[in-house]
């Protein structure tokens, strides 16, 4: 799977339209919804999977919302309601689930560049609901960060600081 987050800056400098910078991200929320279809499916860490089938909907969602932006509809993005998984993964990372740790830290780069991306496009328009429309996006890309990060803290006792 091509990482369309490698370069961000650089794709972001060759973005002449705001339809051209819809269209990157809706490229990137459907890699998200395959990178973590595909890990629920290949997780045999039921708390994990049930992280990756969330977080995969949630992608699901956010590309749901750049069409219904590129169509011109409003878009009304709902807070995003997290669960708290802490509770069926900490007993299930242990020394035999390590691998489970390095996908995790995985996700919360992508989560994380994610974030990241919707905020560059909130600074490259001048509208100011689309500039609202993207800054929402990155706030929901954030929650999605501070999930993996608070699942990371709990298994290892490290947790980033950002």
């Amino acid at each position: 799977m091509q990482d369309i987050l490698k370069d961000v800056d650089v794709e972001l400098e060759n973005i002449s339209t705001l339809e051209e910078a819809v269209e990157m991200a809706i490229a990137l929320e459907d890699q998200g919804y395959d990178f973590y279809l595909e890990r629920a499916k290949l997780s045999g860490n039921p708390g994990a999977k049930k992280t990756y089938e969330f977080l995969a909907e949630e992608e699901k969602h956010h590309a749901q919302y750049l069409h219904k932006f590129l169509e011109g509809k409003e878009v009304e993005i709902p807070e995003s309601r997290i669960p708290d998984f802490r509770g069926s993964l900490n007993v299930e990372f242990t020394e035999n689930n390590l691998e489970e740790i390095g996908i995790m830290l995985g996700a919360l780069r992508f989560e994380r560049k994610s974030e990241y991306f919707y905020h560059e496009l909130e600074k490259k328009t001048t509208d100011r609901a689309e500039q609202e429309f993207f800054s929402k996006i990155a706030k929901v890309e954030r929650g999605h960060y501070e999930l993996i990060d608070s699942l990371l803290d709990e298994a290892t006792g490290f947790r980033m600081q950002t």
